[in-house]
């Protein structure tokens, strides 16, 4: 059964948030959204997502250290690291092991990469009845939003 999911969406670059957002949007999912370590932890507390993107490098809280907080909740999402500045092997076990991250993307991601995330870790996930793999456009997202109109092609839900 496919399962309309829940997902916070924690970056400070406000294009690149929106970038995901629609992706997982236009994907069936509801969006919520953090500009911050610190707001993305409070929002994980009181919206209570299924899962979380949250980038690696942000202000008020590192994403890192906000990963491991949410982590600390009752009732705990999965948490998704997005970076593309830790992108050593040792950064993705490092994630893991002390910040309790479920996972990490390295940045660029691309929205198939995104929902085949959200499959890994909540599967039976709502991506549209389609293999992401193939429908989605395969197109970068950056942080600079060059890619906004490209990225959204094909992602019609």
């Amino acid at each position: 059964m496919i399962t309309k999911r829940k997902i916070l969406v924690a970056d400070d670059d406000r294009i690149t948030r929106e970038i995901i957002g629609s992706i997982l949007t236009r994907a069936g999912h509801d969006v919520v959204f953090a500009e911050d370590g610190k707001s993305a932890v409070e929002t994980a507390l009181s919206e209570t997502p299924d899962l979380v993107f949250i980038d690696g490098l942000m202000p008020k809280m590192h994403g890192f250290l906000a990963c491991k907080a949410i982590k600390e909740l009752d009732r705990a999402p999965k948490v998704i690291l997005l970076t593309g500045i830790y992108t050593k092997l040792t950064y993705k076990w490092e994630a893991k092991e002390e910040f309790q991250a479920d996972d990490l993307l390295t940045k660029p991601a691309t929205p198939d990469a995104l929902m085949a995330c959200i499959e890994k870790h909540l599967p039976g996930t709502n991506n549209c009845g389609r293999d992401p793999a193939i429908e989605m456009a395969q197109v970068e997202v950056f942080s600079s939003g060059e890619a906004i109109a490209e990225a959204l092609k094909g992602v019609n839900c």
